[in-house]
């Protein structure tokens, strides 16, 4: 009788315990610990923006400004001036200089020394005047005369004495030939008002002559 001596095949068995992964490792050597201290910040929350005309954040800054005073002024231009005239040259200052010193000088009255003032002398008006003068020649008993006709103006503000009146005659070249006083028509006159007046005088002869009428005192000429 044969016994079949079949050979069971052998099975390897590895019976190692398997590698522990290097995460679980590191985590086992370096377990989690308490949080012992804790430092906590207070956020504050942010609003939101109101509608409307909120003035309140340019009043402040408005008050953060310090005033600006007339002294402040003062020295930033005195700076403002300095920084101008350090970039200035030699000459440049030299003429400044100068013209600085001239107007203060004619400023001060330094030009009447040089050029003495014309003292202007004011002539006085007299309000009394002659006008609308007329010579007309005539014959009067067989001799020639002249008929003169005028007004007595006063252009004044007060009542007038009216002094008597020069009437003088010239001739073709300026050279006078007659002159006699004639009365006034009237002694005093009013303010804005005028008085007419006549006169005879002997003709001279030749051609009318030129008459010139003026006051005796006052010395107004015809106009």
């Amino acid at each position: 009788m044969f016994r079949s001596s079949r050979r069971q095949a052998a099975f390897d068995f590895d019976l190692l315990m398997p590698e522990t992964p290097v995460r679980r490792t590191a985590r086992a050597a370096n377990p989690d610990r308490d949080v012992v201290d804790a430092e906590f910040v207070t956020i504050k929350e942010n609003r939101s923006p109101r509608p409307g005309n909120d003035n309140r954040g340019a009043a402040r800054r408005q008050a953060a400004k310090p005033p600006v005073t007339l002294a402040m002024l003062c020295l930033a231009f005195i700076g403002w001036v300095d920084r101008r005239l350090a970039r200035l040259s030699a000459d440049a200052y030299s003429a400044l200089v100068a013209g600085l010193a001239i107007f203060v000088f004619v400023g001060s009255g330094g030009l009447s020394v040089v050029v003495p003032e014309k003292q202007a002398v004011a002539a006085s008006v007299n309000p009394l005047a002659i006008s609308h003068v007329t010579v007309t020649p005539m014959e009067a008993d067989g001799m020639d005369t002249l008929l003169i006709n005028g007004i007595v103006e006063n252009n004044g503000g007060n009542l007038e004495e009216v002094p008597a009146l020069r009437a003088d005659l010239f001739a073709a070249k300026g050279q006078l030939v007659a002159s006699m006083v004639i009365e006034p028509p009237v002694k005093e006159v009013q303010p804005g008002f005028s008085h007419g007046f006549s006169a005879k005088l002997r003709h001279p002869g030749g051609k009318t002559p030129e008459i010139k009428l003026s006051f005796v005192e006052a010395g107004a000429s015809e106009r």
